[in-house]
């Protein structure tokens, strides 16, 4: 708790002059742990399992999914969809010309 309240209070954090990261590793395992303390008890969190194919914010562009699917394989009921889980990312549509929308 004790890294989070320092973390919490960037106005008051200088550099260490020994420029040496100013947590240890028990710190940063104490915040990582709580960080997933945190993250489980989120009700919109995906419980997601390897392999995964992630794509990023597309905003509703139909030519960038394409592209895309072009790139690194699109869903295919007779191939990956069945073992490949796809996780798209952000905006979903857009005000643009090509938009799905």
């Amino acid at each position: 708790k004790m890294v989070i309240q320092q973390l919490l209070r960037p106005r008051d954090w200088t550099p260490p002059i020994n420029r040496n990261f100013f947590m240890d590793v028990k710190e940063i395992e104490e915040l990582c742990n709580l960080a997933e303390q945190q993250f489980q008890e989120e009700p919109t969190v995906l419980n997601l399992h390897a392999p995964i194919k992630i794509f990023g914010d597309l905003h509703g562009q139909f030519g960038d999914l394409m592209r895309l699917f072009d790139e690194y394989g699109s869903p295919s009921t007779a191939g990956d969809i069945a073992y490949i889980d796809y996780l798209f990312l952000g905006d979903y549509v857009d005000r643009g010309t090509h938009s799905l929308e």
